[in-house]
């Protein structure tokens, strides 16, 4: 192999081939930083016709161009360009790295011309490999990468729980350095130009400005690691603003698209931090520092893999598969061991803070616990009060009703003891009907009663004739009010006929207390399977949608029934007893064109 330098890139294939001023290049490209055009001539001998593959070990070329030169002919065939230059999708083999695809199409001495720039250090391998090697060292790469970055992403995940269990600045700061190390290495493997297609000119500013970045951050590990800014706070802070100043800078030289002339003081200063690292870290050990020790260990050779990646780049290493793998290895092996401390240190440093935030932590939430339960109760009590209050306020309003109607009736029966017998029967009429009005009440007060304690309530299952009971509950209403008609195998149930009876008398009440006085109130059985279902449908106006909603809670009573005798708890009695049951009860029809109907479901065989 041999190599030619075109300081001002003008020279074409033809012109290169013929240059008096190749050299002989006994290994590897190895150029450091340079604007020059670099031509590289190998000759290749050819046992039989083939394809093979040219791979530039380095991933940050951002022009590669191929030309060959057939056995017997004069003439320069181009082969094909690649690099972060080239849009990736006009690249001859989608890699991380350039590779460019030989043709043989016989046996015998090809020459290979090779055209290199880049703005990134120009040192390179050159691999020729069989079209079918090369496609199998390409899937164990792949397996091989997806395994090394799959751990530090491990890594970072971990990091990010253990900084967000911790609140610690240093795993903060850890992760940060983890993530700017592992941005880097990824940059510069070609991952995510591969991945995401970027130009070279964008590609380069990222991983230069993420080198430039990863100084301060690895600055302010370090001095975190050995706890300088508590031994040697002037010198901490020295190094810190140096290290940022420089990054800073190589930045803004980096985006503005001198990224050779803005890495080089980088590197430089990065070589230097080193230096001055190990030096205050031996000054440290020989006091005795811990942090020294671990210090020593972790980022030693750690220093020394990015030494020599440092100088590979200068061009004061030869390239080869150590100096150009060293770093990853190095930097991997550190951030284990890094991260190894870290969460030791912070394990053994708060074990007992975290044991006394947990029991503080349990005692308030305890002490929480027990506030809440008892505001709660209050509450509880509160609404308790008010509801006795309106409840009592209710009942009493309506059992004077009743009771003043029971007092006209007696005062005038006590005064006209003579009178004939038709007002004398209207008068025990109306005290019968206050009396089963005031009996009613007294009733769903008490079930109301029961059905607070609903475990306390023992139900009395027993075979009840259900029709016989309708009909004695139709004989507290006028004559053809209610309107009923049995389906077949409906008149045999087992249930609690009492609990039935307040259900139903509370439906049938309420029915019609809202159907006009010319219609009549419809009660329909059915049986549908083992359940026996009775609808009571009554002509009335549209139910609102906000009274639907709260029809079967205790003490509602929507707008209809406000000027209607009543205390709310029909309705909401229904529905416990119907589930007290095993049954059910729905608002099926809601009034208008239709009748407002309740169903009511309940088991045949209780």
């Amino acid at each position: 192999m041999q190599r030619l330098d075109d300081p001002k890139g003008t020279l074409d294939a033809l012109e290169a081939s013929q240059s008096p001023d190749w050299v002989s290049l006994p290994g590897n490209l190895s150029a450091g930083y340079t604007d020059a055009v670099v031509w590289l001539r190998l000759r290749l001998d050819a046992p039989s016709a083939g394809q093979w593959m040219l791979q530039p070990s380095n991933a940050l070329l951002d022009d590669v161009q191929m030309y060959m030169r057939s056995p017997g002919s004069d003439r320069w065939q181009f082969m094909g360009i690649s690099g972060e230059g080239v849009p990736r999708h006009l690249w001859p083999v989608d890699f991380r790295t350039p590779a460019l695809q030989l043709n043989l199409a016989q046996a015998g001495e090809y020459s290979v011309l090779l055209r290199l720039s880049t703005r990134n250090a120009l040192t390179t391998r050159l691999i020729i490999w069989p079209r079918l090697a090369f496609d199998n060292h390409t899937r164990r790469e792949g397996l091989l990468f997806g395994l090394y970055f799959g751990f530090y992403i491990l890594l970072i995940c971990l990091h990010m729980l253990f900084w967000r269990a911790t609140s610690a600045p240093l795993s903060g700061l850890f992760l940060a350095y983890l993530s700017s190390c592992l941005l880097n290495e990824v940059l510069s493997l070609g991952l995510i130009q591969q991945i995401t297609g970027i130009g070279g000119a964008w590609s380069d500013r990222l991983l230069g400005v993420s080198i430039a970045c990863s100084l301060p951050i690895g600055a302010s590990m370090a001095c975190a690691q050995m706890a300088l800014g508590k031994t040697m706070p002037r010198t901490a802070r020295t190094l810190i603003f140096a290290s940022t100043a420089t990054g800073a800078a190589g930045a803004a030289l980096i985006l503005l698209g001198h990224y050779g002339l803005g890495i080089m003081p980088v590197q430089l200063m990065g070589l230097l931090l080193m230096a001055v690292l190990i030096g205050l870290a031996l000054r440290l050990l020989r006091r005795g520092s811990r942090r020294a020790r671990f210090f020593v260990f972790m980022f030693g050779f750690f220093y020394l893999s990015v030494l020599v990646a440092y100088l590979r780049n200068l061009g004061v290493f030869p390239v080869n598969l150590l100096t150009e793998h060293i770093s990853a290895l190095g930097t991997m092996a550190h951030m284990v061991l890094l991260s190894l401390w870290l969460i030791g240190t912070y394990v053994h440093q708060h074990h007992a803070q975290v044991r006394l935030q947990i029991y503080l932590e349990a005692e308030l939430a305890q002490a929480q616990q027990r506030k809440d339960t008892l505001e709660r109760a209050l509450e509880l009590e509160r609404r308790m009060r008010q509801e006795q209050r309106d409840f009592v306020a209710m009942v009493s309003h309506e059992f004077r009703t009743p009771l003043a109607i029971i007092d006209s009736s007696a005062q005038q029966l006590a005064r006209n003891a003579s009178a004939p017998p038709q007002k004398m029967l209207a008068r025990a009429h109306n005290i019968r009907n206050a009396t089963k009005r005031m009996l009613a009440l007294v009733d769903d007060c008490l079930a109301d009663d029961r059905m607070a304690e609903p475990d306390l309530v023992e139900l009395h299952r027993a075979p009840c004739d259900l029709h016989a009971l309708i009909r004695d509950l139709t004989q507290d209403f006028r004559p053809g009010r209610i309107a009923c008609r049995f389906g077949h195998g409906t008149r045999h149930i087992a249930t609690d006929a009492a609990l039935l009876r307040i259900a139903l008398r509370n439906l049938l009440a309420n029915a019609d207390r809202h159907a006009p006085a010319n219609s009549s109130v419809q009660l329909h059985v059915e049986r549908d399977g083992d359940l026996v279902t009775i609808d009571i449908a009554n002509a009335a106006d549209p139910i609102p949608p906000e009274d639907q909603r709260q029809l079967f809670e205790r003490y509602y009573r929507g707008r209809s029934a406000r000027h209607s005798p009543g205390v709310g708890l029909g309705l909401y009695l229904v529905r416990c007893i119907a589930d007290k049951l095993g049954g059910s009860v729905t608002l099926t029809s809601t009034g208008g064109a239709m009748p407002v109907c309740f169903r009511i479901a309940l088991p045949m065989d209780g």
